[in-house]
C-alpha cells in the first residue's frame, strides 16, 4: 500500500494530540495518588488529623518551592511519588491485632463449639440499653440445633438520610432443644477499642479491625430500632433448610477465624455488606461481586434481594421496602422482643395497602 504526503501529514498531526492525552492521564494519576497519600497520612492510625494534614501540606509545599527554586518540575513530580510510596509502605507495615483494649460491648468474641448436631455459642451479647452509652452488660450462651434452624432474615439499618448508607446484618431463627423459638443475630462491625468511634474516612486506612458480633435480637436489633431510633427493614429470605444450616456454619466459622487471623475493616472492600455477601454468595446460583454498586452503597442491598426474588410476596421494590419496614410503635425491647418484632413490628406494615 502506498502512502501519500497528505496521509503522512495527517498521521503526524495525531502525535501531539496523543502526547497531550498521555500527559493529562499521567498528571491525573499523579494527583490521584497524592490525594490518596495525603488522606492516608491525615487519617493514619493513632495520628491526629491536624498533624497528618500538616505533614501533607508541608510536604507538597516543600517540593513545590524546591521545584520553583531550581526551575526543575521533576523535583515536584518525583518528590510526590516518593511521598506516596512512603505512605503506602507505612500502611503495609501495619498489622491487625486481636489483643487490644476493646470497648465493653466488644470485649468478648463469640466462642463456637459443637455438641453432636447442636452448635453451642458462648459470649452471645445480650445487653439491656438505657441509651447507647448506658447499658447493663450481659453475655450469655445459646445452643442452636442445626436441624432447628428454620429461617434467615436480612436486616438493613438506615444510618443516614441518604438511602445509600446503611448497616447490614443477618439473623437466624431457630427452634431450640426444648421446642421454644429463638433467634441469634450476627453483625460484621469494626472491633472498637475503648473510647473509639467509627469514621468512614478512617475506615479506608487500616484504623479498625473487623469482628463478627453475635447477639440476641433484642440487643443487636433492639439497639437499632428503639435506642438509636434508626429505620430498620427486616427481610425474610426464602432459603431451604439445608442452605440455612450451611450458611449458619459458614458464618460461625468466619467469626471464629477472625479471632485467630484478624483482618482490617475497610469502608468499601471489607465492610458489613461485603461480609454478609461473602456468605450468601456461596449459596447463590449467580454470585454478585462485592464491587457491585448495590454492595458498596450498602443501603441499596435490598435491590439485590429484590432482583434475586428471594423475598416472597412482593411485586415491586417500593412494596418490598414498605412491607418489611419495622414499626416500633406497638412493642418494646423486652423478653418478647423477637416475637413482637415479627408479629407486631411487621404485621402493621404488611396489612397496609401499598401504592405502586
Amino acid at each position: 500500500m502506498l502512502y501519500n504526503e497528505f496521509m503522512l501529514n495527517d498521521s503526524g498531526a495525531l502525535v501531539p494530540v496523543i502526547e497531550n492525552l498521555l500527559k493529562t492521564a499521567g498528571w491525573f494519576c499523579w494527583l490521584l495518588a497524592f490525594i490518596w497519600a495525603a488522606a492516608g497520612i491525615t487519617f493514619f492510625p493513632k495520628w491526629g488529623v491536624r498533624a497528618g494534614a500538616c505533614i501533607a501540606v508541608v510536604t507538597l509545599t516543600t517540593f513545590l518551592v524546591a521545584a520553583l527554586s531550581f526551575e526543575n518540575r521533576h523535583i515536584l513530580i518525583y518528590g510526590v511519588w516518593g511521598f506516596d510510596l512512603v505512605v503506602m509502605l507505612a500502611m503495609l507495615c501495619l498489622r491487625p491485632r486481636s489483643n487490644r483494649d476493646w470497648a465493653e460491648d466488644m470485649q468478648y468474641s463469640v466462642q463456637v463449639q459443637t455438641d453432636k448436631d447442636v452448635v453451642v455459642l458462648d459470649n452471645v451479647r445480650d445487653f439491656s440499653y438505657r441509651s447507647e452509652e448506658e447499658f447493663t452488660a450481659s453475655w450469655t450462651c445459646r445452643r442452636v440445633p442445626l436441624n432447628g434452624l428454620e429461617k434467615v432474615w436480612l436486616g438493613v439499618e438506615q444510618i443516614s438520610a441518604w438511602e445509600g448508607v446503611a448497616h447490614i446484618f443477618i439473623s437466624f431463627e431457630y427452634e431450640d432443644e426444648s421446642g421454644c423459638r429463638d433467634a441469634v443475630a450476627v453483625s460484621a462491625e469494626i472491633h472498637r477499642q475503648t473510647g473509639e468511634q467509627f469514621s468512614v474516612q478512617k475506615g479506608l486506612f487500616r484504623n479498625f479491625e473487623l469482628t463478627y458480633v453475635v447477639g440476641t435480637e433484642r440487643d443487636l436489633i433492639g439497639l437499632r430500632t428503639h435506642i438509636r431510633l434508626d429505620p430498620v427493614r427486616f427481610y425474610p429470605l426464602n432459603m431451604k433448610r439445608e442452605a440455612i444450616q450451611r450458611l449458619f456454619q459458614d458464618v460461625m466459622s468466619r467469626a471464629t477465624k477472625l479471632q485467630e487471623e484478624p483482618e482490617f475493616y475497610h469502608t468499601i472492600a471489607n465492610n458489613c455488606a461485603s461480609n454478609m455477601l461473602y456468605h450468601l454468595n456461596k449459596l447463590a446460583p449467580y454470585p454478585i461481586s462485592k464491587w457491585d454498586k448495590r454492595i458498596i452503597l450498602s443501603g441499596w442491598v435490598d435491590r439485590v434481594i429484590y432482583a434475586l426474588k428471594v423475598v416472597p410476596g412482593v411485586s415491586s421494590l417500593k412494596e418490598l421496602r414498605q412491607k418489611y419496614l419495622v414499626d416500633i410503635s406497638g412493642f418494646e425491647v423486652d423478653e418478647f422482643y423477637s416475637d413482637n418484632l415479627r408479629t407486631v413490628g411487621l404485621v402493621q406494615a404488611v396489612d397496609q395497602k401499598v401504592i405502586k
